[in-house]
This record gives C-alpha cells, structure tokens and sequence, in this order.
C-alpha cells in the first residue's frame, strides 16, 4: 500500500511538472518543467476555513486574517525550480493589486530558517512567508503539497475558489481572479 501511495505521488509530480523551458536564476541557468494543468475550480469550492502557519518569526497568520481581500496560497519550496520562475511574477502581481489582494508564500521543505531568510531577501519577497511541518503535516498541506508549487485562491470571504499544481504567471493569476 505505501508503494502505491509513493508511486502515485511520482506520478502527480511528474505530470504537474511534464514540458521544459530553460531559465534563468542568478549566474545560472535551469531547466524547469511548465505544466500543462489550467487553474481550475476545486472539487472542494464553496467550502470556507481556517489555518494557521507560523511566519518566519514565530507569529501564526491565519487565513481568516485576510477576510476581505483576495487571498493566494502557495506552496513552494526553495530547491523547486519553477517556484524560483513564479515568484518573481506574484512580487509583481502583489505590487500592483495590494489593495485587493493578500499573498501567503507557504515554504514547504526541511530547510534551516537561515536558508528561507536568505531566499526571502534575494528574491525580495514582498508578501508574507509562512513554513509548514513537513514532518507534520496539516490536512491542508497534505492536500495541496502532492507537487510543488502549489496555489490554492480563496476570494474574499475565505472559500477556496481555485488550485493549480504547478506554476503560475502573472498572467494566470490576473484571469483567475477576473482583474
């Protein structure tokens, strides 16, 4: 049974992730795979809750704090090369609709907090970052870390209206949210 369960897990990473493009990430140059999956509506919409990360100070921030606005949720890790490619595109789609829009970055991986705080200044991250235990995860993680990056859209009265395995654009995220 444990064989099947990682055998699927390979699978839905390898699917989210299945076309190459090369990029490029400081002096280097990656090739990351571009999924071919669309932001689609969650077997799950309609259904509005909470949950609670510890941000890279301690402090827990939880989903109901954002009531009101937008809220997208990805999960990502630093080793994952097309989360390096999306976030460039979500510090710019925070800069221009901060008033509508919350983005919870939510680092998925057993890296030391140094490790994050330096991705978080290099990239310049402009949104909140959040950490999961990967050793324990929660109902939430577990559903939305089968391949990273992940984003889930809540609108803004909480209720998770999109997922998406793999990444997303500037593009994607403005036609996911009808700006």
């Amino acid at each position: 049974m444990a064989s099947k369960a990682a055998l699927l897990l390979c699978v839905l990473f390898v699917t989210a992730c299945n076309q190459q493009e090369e990029i490029q990430v400081g002096e280097s140059k990656s090739i990351v795979k571009k999924p071919v999956a669309n932001v689609a509506r969650s077997k799950e919409a309609g259904n509005t809750f909470d949950f609670s990360y510890p941000d890279l100070g301690g402090k827990q921030v939880k989903l109901s704090d954002y009531r009101g606005k937008w809220v997208v949720v990805n999960f990502w890790a630093t080793w994952c090369p097309p989360c390096r490619k999306e976030i460039p595109d979500f510090i710019q789609f925070k800069k221009d609709f901060a008033d509508k829009v919350e983005i919870l970055g939510i680092n998925n991986e057993d890296a030391e907090l140094s490790k994050i705080e330096d991705f978080v200044f290099e990239y310049e991250i402009n949104y909140p970052v959040l950490r999961a235990n990967v050793y324990q995860p929660s109902d939430f993680s577990k559903k939305n870390t089968r391949g990273l990056p992940t984003t889930v859209i809540f609108n803004p009265q909480g209720i998770e209206v999109s997922r998406r395995v793999g990444p997303m654009h500037y593009d994607d995220l403005v036609e996911a949210l009808g700006f």
